[in-house]
């Protein structure tokens, strides 16, 4: 037997004011008044469920999930056969519109696109076992043969050799400490004892510590390279027999990034002064004994430019601190969604407009993040924007692979990019405008239509990037390092960090050891190097020196 229905009394509040509308729209027999009243609040429930479903399975995806953005075109299939669409013919991956209902838009893409080639395969070469570094020092070790098998079993007599069988074994040698013991020479006149002692100056490079510049560019570089925390090299170097501890460590980190302030300042300048700026930022937790909570959000901005990264520190994610760094740029800046630069196109807080909008690029990996996102949570209609983004990035590979000029790379995008942009945006707007709002895909398409304009200015010239990442790349080193050591103590701790993270981003940038060049370059700076020539101290000027030295040792040698 079916349970009665509740009584009035038993229901909340406001279900029984919806009860007694009906009842009275019944009574009244206003039948069609009812129904459109009931289709009504089950509209309310239905996107207010789907909205919240999509909310719980992100924070599932983002808790328990892969963070990868690739989607798979066999993934796009699946997403496309799951909506019963028509899946992208040819290699342009185009789809076509994915709305069953009657108001879908023209299918797109039906032949109209033209083909974006394939990118180029690197040839395949012969399996096996790759070569060891040539540079590596090499030791040659001859293991004679047994005694007991000298002799010739049949007549006795010996074996002459005949070669060698060789194969090699790649070896580790630990690091070592050493301790170099500094006798500065001390002169004195025996005739003229008035004029004193003459003592030459000390090579240290920390007049009050003991720290050499290899060991200072060591605790550095772990800390950057590796995200290594002082306290786990404090254990490490236990090993070797040596105790230093973790304060120690600190304050000798700390030096050593204050004699590459300098450097780290020097590539903001030229990073600054570049004619085309991307930028991004991530939060960094810093210690704050004036906050509620003893801890402050701050954030770390990245600026990609002129071949260099520079990193800097703001307290808080108001757009007054990298606009300060901004003042007086005159080039194209491109970056994300974030508020902070519609502040700088309006000039907020009374101050000068710092990148007019049409110096203002945006980014085609946020965009499609979003979308994405929606695939993921289940949304099969956002595969039809993956697969135009696939064709658009399939363009982009291409150019990349035969390494086209600015001039080339403008042609072949307006002769095959922008057909897909305007058929991807075709489809978002016409979308857009029946999807239930606060839900991913609705989230996504909003986005790229607030991002149009900025998005489709990449596409007008050759030299800009249709999004940002690279400097998306150069910022993971600060996601990496902050769970490891988890907080700034300071905002002149953190201020520290953005230097390391500034010119060891800079040498990853130009494939230089970094250990090789904060050795050198620490060593000397603290010698008394000429301000006026950081530049030759510079990540990529080191890198072309170093790679010109060998070649200037061969003409040498011919």
């Amino acid at each position: 037997m079916s349970s009665p229905p509740p009584s009035q009394a038993q229901l909340p509040a406001d279900l029984a004011d919806v009860r007694r509308k009906l009842e009275q729209l019944a009574a009244d027999g206003q039948v069609a008044a009812l129904i459109e009243l009931v289709l009504g609040l089950l509209v309310q429930l239905r996107d207010k469920n789907t909205a919240l479903s999509a909310r719980l399975a992100s924070a599932l995806r983002e808790l328990y999930g892969r963070k990868s953005q690739k989607v798979s075109t066999e993934q796009l299939m699946l997403l496309f056969a799951e909506l019963g669409a028509q899946t992208p013919q040819g290699g342009g991956d185009c789809a076509p519109s994915s709305d069953p209902g009657a108001e879908a838009p023209e299918q797109p893409g039906q032949g109209l696109v033209p083909q974006p080639p394939e990118p180029p395969k690197p040839p395949r070469g012969r399996r096996g076992r790759a070569p060891l570094p040539a540079h590596l020092p090499r030791e040659t070790r001859v293991v004679p043969v047994a005694e007991a098998e000298r002799k010739c079993p049949q007549c006795g007599a010996d074996k002459k050799c005949i070669g060698h069988r060789t194969s090699e074994v790649l070896e580790f040698v630990p690091a070592q400490f050493r301790v170099i013991e500094e006798q500065r020479e001390k002169l004195a006149c025996p005739r003229c004892p008035e004029q004193g002692v003459t003592t030459a100056d000390s090579e240290k490079v920390m007049d009050r510590g003991r720290p050499g510049p290899g060991l200072l560019a060591s605790i550095i570089v772990e800390k950057f390279e590796d995200a290594m925390p002082l306290y786990r090299q404090a254990q490490q170097y236990a090993r070797f027999g040596v105790s230093l501890s973790p304060s120690t460590l600190g304050e000798w980190s700390a030096f050593a990034l204050d004699v590459l302030a300098s450097v780290a300042k020097r590539i903001q300048e030229r990073v600054l002064g570049a004619c085309y700026l991307r930028a991004d930022d991530t939060g960094m937790r810093v210690l704050d004994q004036d906050h509620p909570a003893g801890v402050k959000r701050g954030h770390i901005w990245a600026f990609v430019g002129a071949g260099l990264v520079a990193f800097l520190y703001a307290p808080d994610w108001r757009a007054k601190h990298p606009a300060a760094q901004l003042q007086g740029f005159t080039g194209y800046l491109q970056g994300d969604g974030y508020a902070g630069y519609g502040a700088m196109l309006r000039g907020d807080d009374g101050g000068e407009v710092i990148v007019p909008e049409e110096r203002r690029l945006g980014c085609g990996m946020h965009i499609r993040a979003k979308f994405e996102k929606a695939a993921k949570g289940g949304d099969e209609r956002a595969a039809v924007a993956l697969a135009y983004f696939k064709a658009i990035y399939r363009i982009e590979a291409a150019c990349k692979a035969e390494a086209l000029s600015a001039e080339a790379r403008l042609t072949r995008r307006q002769a095959l990019s922008l057909p897909v942009l305007e058929e991807l945006y075709k489809w978002i707007h016409d979308l857009h405008l029946r999807l239930v709002p606060s839900t991913p895909l609705y989230v996504a398409t909003l986005y790229a239509i607030n991002q149009e304009a900025a998005w489709r200015r990449c596409f007008t010239d050759g030299r800009f990037e249709i999004d940002n990442g690279e400097v998306e790349r150069r910022i993971r080193c600060v996601a990496l390092g902050r769970k490891n050591y988890l907080f700034a103590g300071s905002d002149k701790g953190a201020e520290r960090l953005a230097v390391g993270y500034t010119v060891f981003g800079s040498c990853r940038m130009h494939g230089v050891n970094p250990l090789a060049w904060a050795t050198e370059v620490i060593g000397k700076l603290q010698a008394g190097w000429p301000r006026e020539r950081l530049d030759e101290l510079l990540p990529d000027a080191w890198a072309r020196a170093s790679l010109a030295a060998p070649a200037a040792g061969d003409a040498d040698a011919s």
